[in-house]
């Protein structure tokens, strides 16, 4: 088995490098050993480790790895059946491995097919140019010109953006405990850190500064004199806890005012980029829902019948609006459903907006108990669950909040 897959590491030593060299390996054993020959294309590791630009973490002088490693694998002739059974088969024997190593490991399938037809994701642009074939066709990858940072979706990278940003709804939720423990002010400090890469990304994007090298985006953010200098600070610090974080740090800071800080810095990068995206300007939170609503359902997503069928679909199927929603923004949330709706709520749950209608609006599109900031975070994340990161539950559950699906 080649093994030429040089650094899985930004920062670390040759120790915790051989570590994941022997991870990789073990991985693509357990996957030669359960799929079969003529269902599988290649094994593919993403995400940092997979750019060569994953984090280590060194405790008791010891370099280990600090995040999940997260495998593609690219299969090819299998139908939804088969393909549910072998991930199924693949999370178990993997499962073995996280325990005696200490190391998630993730794994998630696509067919070669549905790769070559999808729409150019910011995961996929990202995945084309930053990965390692750890088994199978090395050309597969790169031969998807499709992918490309001109071709990428621009309301994928708004999703990317609430993606990151939501976890601050659950650091919200851990800090009004009255004392949080400090594997919870861990994960606050390790998901502000996510959100602040997630924000800093969109902004580069949005201003035709995106690139798929971790470093490289530290470089362009550190150059980028438009943006707001604290959160330029903010972002390098960020690029560089997720390369070698250092939690110590931050847990000795006030991390309520923390997030008050950063959420006042969020809200002002996600109305440039909405500006940009939706190509408005002048426009209040106030305008939102009725602005992203109509345009996720009447400027995007008609190019393709797939695309045009879910659309009419939706409008048959989904939710009525919240009462008093005007007639072409009620005919946008039926067409999109929560694509639309969801980044439509999201701001007056990050943000704390005090306008009473649109908390009003919010609180009766998320089903939410009342409009108190906890109830809209907790029925904001009970939707994200339902709709976006099914995975989330299982983190609700381990942390204690009380949202079920």
């Amino acid at each position: 088995m080649e093994q030429a897959w040089g650094r899985f590491t930004a920062r670390g030593g040759e120790a915790v490098e051989t570590e994941l060299t022997v991870l990789a390996t073990e991985v693509a054993r357990e996957v030669e050993a359960e799929v079969p020959k003529d269902r599988f294309h290649a094994l593919v590791l993403i995400g940092g480790y997979g750019r060569g630009e994953g984090g280590v973490e060194t405790r008791n002088g010891v370099e280990r790895p600090h995040n999940n490693l997260d495998f593609l694998l690219i299969t090819r002739d299998m139908s939804p059946e088969e393909s549910a059974g072998l991930h199924a088969r693949l999370d178990e024997r993997l499962a073995l491995m996280e325990s005696t190593q200490g190391i998630g490991l993730d794994v998630s399938l696509v067919s070669a097919s549905k790769l070559r037809h999808a729409p150019c994701l910011v995961m996929w642009y990202d995945m084309r140019f930053g990965h390692k074939t750890i088994l199978g066709d090395r050309e597969f990858v790169p031969s998807l010109t499709r992918f490309s940072l001109e071709g990428i979706v621009p309301g994928d990278v708004l999703w990317l953006l609430i993606n990151r940003g939501a976890q601050m709804a659950v650091n919200a939720l851990l800090l009004e405990r009255s004392t949080p423990t400090e594997e919870e002010r861990r994960n606050v400090v390790r998901w502000a850190m996510k959100a602040i890469i997630g924000y800093g990304d969109a902004l580069l994007f949005f201003s035709g500064r995106y690139h798929w090298s971790y470093q490289e985006k530290q470089r362009r953010m550190a150059s980028f004199a438009e943006a707001p200098e604290l959160f330029r600070a903010a972002y390098d610090e960020a690029i560089e806890f997720r390369f070698q974080p250092c939690y110590d740090t931050y847990l000795s800071r006030d991390l309520a005012a923390w997030m008050h800080d950063l959420l006042h810095s969020f809200e002002r990068i996600h109305m440039e980029c909405e500006s940009q995206r939706l190509n408005e300007q002048g426009w209040s939170w106030s305008d939102y829902p009725g602005l992203t609503l109509r345009h996720e359902a009447f400027e995007e997503g008609w190019s393709t019948v797939r695309g045009a069928a879910k659309k009419l679909v939706g409008l048959m199927r989904n939710a009525a609006p919240p009462a008093g929603t005007p007639f072409a923004d009620g005919l946008a949330y039926r067409l999109t459903g929560p694509r639309g709706w969801l980044p439509a709520c999201y701001p007056v749950v990050l943000y704390g907006l005090e306008d009473a209608s649109l908390r009003k609006w919010t609180q009766e599109a998320l089903g939410a108990a009342n409009d108190s900031p906890t109830a809209l975070r907790l029925a904001f994340m009970r939707a994200w669950g339902r709709h976006s990161d099914p995975n989330f539950f299982k983190v609700a559950r381990r942390l204690g909040l009380p949202i079920e699906p």
